[in-house]
């Protein structure tokens, strides 16, 4: 089998992985030059989940923020529905089961003829642990971004989220031991600039200049900023680590399966957080009264909220897929480079008109040249990854 060095490089270890689905990969190696066919097609599903998934997530929240009327000030509700926003972003996962178990079966009838695999190589305690803590980072996250969305202006909480593409890196290194080639400094710094692109964004739930809560959610940007590279790098440790070496070193074929079981252990965890934050708060009777009041029908809104459930689940089958095919940076680089389509679907959707500054023309064509810098990021990595699956296969 050929050997390679990929775009960024971690820790050797002693053996390959191969990933029926795609790819073949352990801590030293990102693809496999014979199986790049069956490669890309992997990296591009998890990137169409991505933008779908976020697009459709981000234009249903903005439809509900419109219907219910956000931007009204209220000093009483300004932190309403924070724990729900957080619990729609993982409440979903029971979707997932079903996929979960069909590629799980797949794997097991595949791999019927290996030699069985003791209790002590699944790491079964390090696993609920690790999965405890991704589902304690996934809860946080989505309630503190829930939080910077409502108590600063848009554009100051898109500019503060872009430290993720700052942090992912740095947390890759000390966590994953990734080294970083040009290829994937030249994709960061376009990622900034396409998300920086976004200061002009808005946003349904946008804070009324009365509201007085800009340093709150400030901090709360920063840290669900933080606590989304760390997600990321631990997911990406725990393939590595855990997933990638469950089964004897010559017959380790983790499949697709174990994206869906990620996702469905840890959002478990982040959704009981989230569920019993909302009975503390008191959100489940806001949501009784918003849905009794909701302009467009009890039964749209509960559309938009299932909705919302939906497509966050399909983000993550992307997002956290991306990072079993190739690393946590590339997929927060993805994730970032969205942020323009999203923004601009957003303006088309809402006619956010209104939120201009610099007249309708203007605001259209810096939407639009946001995604110049967003897809040379991406092709500044795939390129990258390219280039080394070339060189492998010589």
């Amino acid at each position: 089998m050929a050997q390679h060095q990929p775009i960024f490089q971690t820790k050797p270890e002693e053996h390959s992985v191969q990933i029926p689905v795609s790819i073949e990969r352990d801590s030293t190696t990102l693809t496999n030059p014979n199986r790049k066919p069956n490669h890309w097609p992997t990296i591009l599903l998890s990137t169409i989940f991505v933008i779908i998934g976020q697009s459709i997530a981000i234009l249903l929240e903005n439809l509900y923020y419109e219907q219910i009327n956000r931007s009204v000030y209220n000093k009483h509700g300004q932190s309403d529905g924070v724990w729900t926003q957080a619990l729609l972003q993982t409440v979903g996962f029971p979707l997932l089961l079903l996929p979960f178990i069909i590629l799980l079966t797949t794997k097991k009838h595949n791999n019927n003829n290996n030699p069985p695999i003791t209790s002590d190589q699944f790491h079964y305690k390090s696993l609920a642990v690790i999965y405890i803590c991704i589902g304690i980072l996934m809860s946080a996250q989505g309630r503190l971004s829930a939080m910077g969305k409502l108590d600063i202006p848009f554009f100051f909480f898109v500019l503060i989220s872009l430290a993720q593409l700052f942090f992912t890196p740095i947390f890759a290194r000390f966590i994953n031991k990734i080294k970083f080639n040009r290829w994937v400094v030249i994709s960061l710094v376009l990622a900034i600039g396409a998300g920086a692109a976004n200061f002009t964004s808005t946003f349904g739930g946008e804070p009324d200049r009365r509201e007085d809560f800009h340093v709150r959610g400030a901090w709360a940007a920063l840290f669900a900023a933080v606590c989304f590279s760390l997600l990321l790098c631990n997911i990406q440790n725990v393939f590595d680590s855990y997933i990638f070496k469950r089964t004897e070193p010559t017959t380790r074929k983790p499949s697709f399966a174990s994206v869906f079981e990620v996702i469905v252990f840890s959002s478990l965890v982040a959704t009981l957080i989230s569920a019993v934050g909302l009975l503390i708060a008191g959100e489940q009777h806001g949501l009784e009264r918003e849905m009794n009041g909701f302009p467009k029908g009890k039964g749209a809104y509960v559309m938009v909220m299932v909705g919302q459930a939906v497509s966050w689940q399909l983000y993550w089958v992307g997002i956290v897929g991306l990072v079993f095919s190739v690393s946590s940076v590339l997929s927060n680089v993805i994730n970032v480079v969205t942020w323009p389509l999203v923004s601009l679907l957003v303006v088309i959707f809402f006619n956010f008109k209104n939120f201009t500054r610099e007249g309708d023309d203007e605001f259209y064509t810096l939407k639009g040249c946001a995604l110049i810098p967003a897809a040379l990021s991406v092709a500044a990595y795939f390129f990258g990854l390219h280039k080394e699956n070339r060189r492998s296969a010589y």
